[in-house]
C-alpha cells in the first residue's frame, strides 16, 4: 500500500516494486520469458530494456549527493532535514561541484528513509506577574538589523534532566543580526542573577554595544533594577506585548532549535552535569556547524566573523513569511467583525 505515502515516496516504491518483478523474472527466465512475462503482465520490451539500462549520469549523480546525504546524517544523528541539508551541502562543495536544489535532496532523503529525528515542543504556560516597570514595545517585530549589535533579544527557557524532577534554565541573549548567541548563563533556578550573568556575559564579549534590548515581560526583566543597569549601558529597553510570544519571535525560535540540537545530538544525557556539557556543546554546534537557509548556508559564527571584520556588514534581509502573513490577516478580520458586532 503506497497511499497516504508522500508523493516522492509513492514514486520509490512503485518503482521498488517493478524493480523487484524485474529481479523475479530474471531468476525464472528458464521458464521462458514469453510465457513469464505475460504471466506477470509485463511486455517483453520494458523487460530487455530495463535489462540492457545503464545508470545514467543522472543516476551516478544522485549516488554520489545520496552518500553525501547519508554522511551528514550520520555525522549529527540525522538532525537536519531537506533545508538545512541542502544549505549544508550546498555550502561545503568542492571547486568544480554544482549546487543542488532542495527538491532533489528530499526526493533521495524520501526514498531512503532518511528524516529529521527533530522533535516538536509545547511552550510552558505564560506566569502572571506584577512588573516594577514596564516599556514600550520598540522592537515592534522588526527583525531586521543592519550590523551586529544593534538588537539585541533575550528570554529563558528550561530542559528536563531525564530520569528525575531536576531542571536546568538556559538563559539566552541573540544578536538579531546574525542570531549569534552573544550571552549564556545555565542555572538550577530561574531567577535575577540568572538573568544578570547571561547580561555581563554578553557585555563581557561585546564591551561597546548599546543595542536596543528585547525581552517579554518576565519578573527578571520588569525590575527597575535591571532598566536602570541597561540605561547605565546605553542600552533601550523594549518589551513584547501581553501574551504575545510572537513580539519575540526569533528568541522563541531560536529556543527551539537549541533542544532539538541538544536532544538530536546528545541522546544518552542522565545527569545535570551532562545536560550542562549537552548545552554548551549544542551552542557550540550551532555557531560553528548549523547553516541558516536566510544566510545562504553559512553559520551564525561565519556571518559574524564576516560583519565584525566588514566596514559594511552584508545585508540578509528576512523573507515575507506568508502563513504569517495569513494568520494576521484573518485575526485582524475577526478583530472587526467583533468591533462592528459590539457597535
Amino acid at each position: 500500500m503506497v497511499s497516504g505515502l508522500p508523493k516522492e515516496k509513492r514514486i520509490a516504491v512503485k518503482k521498488a516494486n517493478k524493480e523487484n518483478l524485474y529481479q523475479l523474472i530474471d531468476e525464472h527466465k528458464d521458464w521462458g520469458i514469453l510465457w513469464i512475462c505475460e504471466l506477470f503482465k509485463v511486455s517483453r520490451a520494458s523487460y530487455y530494456k530495463r535489462k540492457n539500462r545503464r545508470p545514467s549520469k543522472r543516476d551516478q549523480d544522485n549516488q554520489i549527493l545520496l552518500e553525501k546525504i547519508r554522511s551528514v546524517a550520520e555525522s549529527n544523528h540525522s538532525l537536519f532535514g531537506k533545508l538545512a541539508m541542502t544549505d549544508h551541502i550546498n555550502h561545503h562543495l568542492k571547486d568544480g561541484e554544482r549546487r543542488v536544489n532542495h527538491k532533489r535532496v528530499y526526493r533521495l532523503m524520501c526514498i531512503h528513509n532518511i528524516r529529521s529525528r527533530r522533535p516538536r515542543y509545547v511552550r510552558s504556560s505564560w506566569k502572571h506577574s506584577d512588573p516594577e516597570e514596564v516599556a514600550e514595545n520598540i522592537l515592534n517585530r522588526d527583525f531586521h538589523a543592519d550590523r551586529p549589535n544593534e538588537k539585541w533579544c533575550t528570554d529563558i527557557t528550561e530542559k528536563k534532566i531525564p530520569g528525575s524532577n531536576n531542571k536546568i534554565f538556559i538563559s539566552t541573549i541573540i544578536d538579531l543580526y546574525d542570531r549569534y548567541p552573544v550571552g549564556i548563563a545555565l542555572s538550577r533556578h530561574n531567577d535575577v542573577a540568572l538573568v544578570n550573568q547571561t547580561l555581563e556575559n554578553a557585555v563581557k564579549d561585546n564591551p561597546s554595544a548599546a543595542p536596543l534590548f528585547h525581552s517579554d515581560r518576565g519578573f527578571q526583566y520588569t525590575r527597575k533594577v535591571f532598566r536602570t543597569t541597561l540605561e547605565s549601558l546605553g542600552m533601550t529597553q523594549s518589551m513584547s506585548r501581553v501574551s504575545r510570544c510572537i513580539d519575540n519571535g526569533p528568541m522563541e525560535g531560536f529556543q527551539g532549535i537549541l533542544k532539538d540540537l541538544i536532544d538530536v545530538l546528545f541522546p544518552d544525557i542522565g545527569s545535570y552535569e551532562e545536560m550542562e556539557k549537552a548545552i554548551y556543546g549544542a551552542f557550540d554546534y550551532y555557531i560553528r556547524e548549523y547553516p541558516q537557509h536566510r544566510f545562504k548556508g553559512k553559520t551564525a559564527g561565519e556571518v559574524r566573523k564576516e560583519a565584525l571584520n566588514a566596514e559594511t556588514p552584508l545585508n540578509y534581509p528576512i523573507p515575507k513569511n506568508n502563513r504569517i502573513i495569513k494568520y494576521w490577516d484573518r485575526i485582524h478580520t475577526l478583530q472587526n467583525q467583533t468591533n462592528t458586532t459590539t457597535i
